[in-house]
């Protein structure tokens, strides 16, 4: 009795391990699936399938297993996707390497728990019938929306923006932004994962009856998605006739390619000055309306009077053309016995008049202010050149004589309210000023120009990208890319793009699809209290 008790136990522990392989395993496939999904190599297409083994695994495990298995696959995308934050933190914030991965593990431990959440929804609500193919997607996009709102929000790398070469299917997010497209990535995902269970019962494999439930789910994700791409392509037939009706403004955007590690440097202030001029002079040529520099592309206080010699240095530069002028810098302002500072964008005539500016909304935390800082005394920031980041007022705009424009600088483009707040003030285009070197050659900057595309479809706005080291070029308001440019290159481009002023339904009424999903996850998850059951 005794050795068969020892002969059970090692065999249980076994299959245990064995189980915890299988696990990490689909799990390491489900995460390696999500992360080719995005820039780079951007395959979008893996998307479709890329949460079927963590769904099937949800459908059939305990909340707590289904969580873990959740949480794991999180785990190993976001360290695959998110790996630039590494050497940024490094390179930059002057760390070891080591504090580097810690900061990537972290991040990545919580951002893991959004897609934990979900695998552990799917297991402790699942019910019979479609209940499961409508509350996965449902519960995907409240969380992608919690992602977007918590802690100062971190919307990265977003489900649906894995989709960004399907022209047809993006153009709903004009309704639902971009949480629409990740409801039907998730809704595929849901319908084929039902077809998996149904496929691995083989003891039911004789009841042709059971089968009707995965192929009805699958016809009903297809049926969606097909409806998608048919408003898509009469939406796209709509706009093309609206774009040509519209007035339109030349732009021009410049691409300095100003090495991180020298920008704040004084004695390169007047290289970097020269640089911009040269290929602002380039640009002139072609007799561009309005002329965009990256963020902080002047590396020192323009228009300020401590920095008087360099501002008329960037002003005589400006005179030689007839444009207006966006630039990115750092500002500084007497508040009381301090000073408070910002990361603004100017806008001003050739003759170096300032027409208006823009101060960043919403700050980088640890890159442009300290949160916690009476706790956090030891922490230094990522940008020394000043001191904490004052935030500027949501939905401000810059108006020139013929033009209006809502500015985005660096990362702002990835949070989808910033732009509809100024074209709901007014603006006809959107300029994204940024400074991507912060990156290396990683992935990232792809990525950050992926989420910026969006930003131009939901609001029907076309948009102008200025960035320090590229990605730099232009988005019309179908999403279609033009004239982009390469990384670590001095470029600038120059385009007419049309200045819009028809209102999406995405700008009239925001997140409300979002909203809705939040609201149906607590309804059919701990306000109903879903009944477990079948799911094949």
């Amino acid at each position: 009795m005794r050795v068969t008790t020892v002969n059970a136990s090692v065999e249980w522990q076994g299959g245990r391990s064995f189980q915890r392989w299988q696990e990490f395993f689909w799990a390491a496939v489900g995460a390696l699936l999500l992360t080719f999904s995005f820039p780079r190599p951007a395959l979008g297409q893996l998307a479709w399938v890329a949460l079927v083994p963590l769904i099937v695994f949800s459908l059939k495990a305990t909340p707590k297993q289904a969580f873990r298995m959740g949480w794991l696959t999180g785990i190993l995308h976001f360290l695959a996707l998110l790996r630039w934050v590494v050497g940024t933190i490094h390179q930059y914030g002057g760390i070891p390497w080591v504090a580097g991965v810690a900061a990537l593990v972290l991040l990545s431990l919580y951002l893991g728990l959004y897609v934990g959440l979900f695998a552990w929804g799917l297991s402790r609500w699942r019910r019979d019938g479609l209940f499961v193919l409508l509350f996965a997607p449902v519960v995907w996009v409240a969380l992608e929306y919690l992602r977007t709102l918590a802690f100062t929000g971190f919307p990265w790398g977003l489900l649906g923006y894995t989709q960004q070469n399907s022209l047809a299917l993006i153009q709903g997010v004009d309704i639902t932004g971009v949480y629409g497209v990740s409801f039907l990535v998730v809704l595929m995902n849901t319908a084929l994962a039902l077809l998996v269970l149904r496929i691995l019962d083989r003891r039911t494999w004789h009841r042709f009856a059971g089968w009707g439930r995965p192929l009805v789910s699958l016809g009903i994700a297809g049926a969606m998605i097909f409806g998608a791409f048919v408003y898509g392509t009469f939406r796209i037939e709509e706009l093309e006739a609206v774009q040509k009706r519209a007035p339109s403004l030349s732009v021009g955007v410049i691409q300095g390619n100003i090495d991180q590690a020298v920008k704040w440097d004084a004695d390169f202030q007047a290289a970097t000055i020269e640089a911009y001029l040269r290929l602002s002079g380039e640009a002139l040529k072609v007799k561009p309306d309005l002329v965009v520099w990256p963020e902080t592309a002047t590396p020192f206080y323009y228009l300020n009077p401590v920095d008087r010699p360099l501002t008329h240095a960037v002003n005589r530069g400006l005179a030689g053309g007839e444009a207006d002028w966006i630039l990115g810098a750092p500002a500084a302002e007497r508040a009381g016995d301090g000073w408070r500072f910002f990361n603004r964008a100017y806008a001003v005539t050739s003759k170096g008049a300032l027409i208006g500016s823009y101060d960043k909304v919403h700050l980088v935390p640890f890159g442009e202010y300290i949160p916690f800082q009476e706790l956090l005394f030891f922490v230094k920031k990522l940008v020394v050149a000043a001191g904490n980041f004052s935030a500027g007022t949501k939905g401000d705009t810059i108006k020139g004589w013929d033009w209006q424009v809502g500015v985005q600088i660096c990362f702002e483009s990835i949070f989808p309210e910033l732009s509809v707040a100024s074209v709901r003030s007014g603006a006809g285009l959107l300029v994204n000023l940024t400074n991507d070197a912060w990156f290396g050659r990683s992935g990232a900057p792809y990525q950050h120009f992926q989420m910026a595309r969006f930003r131009a479809v939901e609001t029907r706005r076309a948009l102008a990208r200025s960035a320090n080291t590229g990605i730099s070029g232009f988005v019309d308001p179908i999403g279609r890319v033009r004239g982009t440019t390469p990384l670590y290159e001095e470029a600038w481009r120059v385009e007419r793009l049309p200045v819009m002023t028809l209102r999406s339904l995405y700008v009239r009424f925001g997140d409300l699809f979002s909203w809705i999903c939040v609201g149906l996850t607590l309804l059919m998850g701990p306000v109903m209290g879903g009944v477990r059951g079948r799911t094949d």
